[in-house]
């Protein structure tokens, strides 16, 4: 069984300027996953899952936190998969599933999907949950109708504010 892994900044991501909706779209994500480590720390995304994956071993699947839009069923996919990656439609990578927490190596960052895809022998994924991030409000617009509930809830209470 895979251990899942959730990178998250306290606080929230600093595009969107909102830490609760960073919170819910986390919260899906955790829901979607179910038992999950969630991991923040210095040094950015690729050295915080470093340090939080060094203690653990067997199969992992990273899922980062801005994916509210993630089902159990995209994460059972990639996770059977490993190793095996969603990209971002920007080249990020948005969720990594790994044969061995050993495998990790922290290449996040502009075009981070080719070279996972690469370092990795890993297959591309197209799951739709998986894919659409949301680093900007733009973003959220787009899939509006397709987030979680805890996602879903805080946008009702902001258009009751």
């Amino acid at each position: 069984m895979a251990t899942f892994v959730i990178p998250y900044r306290v606080g929230g991501k600093t595009r969107l300027g909102d830490a609760d909706l960073a919170r819910a779209m986390l919260a899906d994500v955790q829901e979607a996953a179910g038992e999950a480590v969630v991991v923040d720390g210095p040094g950015g995304q690729g050295v915080a899952l470093a340090a939080a994956l060094a203690d653990l071993r067997g199969p992992v699947t990273i899922l980062n936190s801005d994916l509210p839009c993630v089902s159990p069923s995209e994460i059972e996919r990639l996770t059977a998969a490993a190793p095996a990656l969603v990209a971002a439609p920007d080249g990020t990578t948005n969720a990594l599933a790994l044969r061995d927490a050993d495998d990790f190596q922290p290449l996040y960052g502009a075009g981070s999907a080719a070279r996972f895809e690469e370092s990795l022998a890993a297959t591309r994924l197209e799951l739709p949950g998986l894919r659409d991030d949301i680093d900007t409000w733009d973003d959220l617009e787009r899939v509006r109708d397709r987030v979680g509930r805890h996602t879903r809830s805080y946008l009702a209470a902001l258009a009751h504010a």
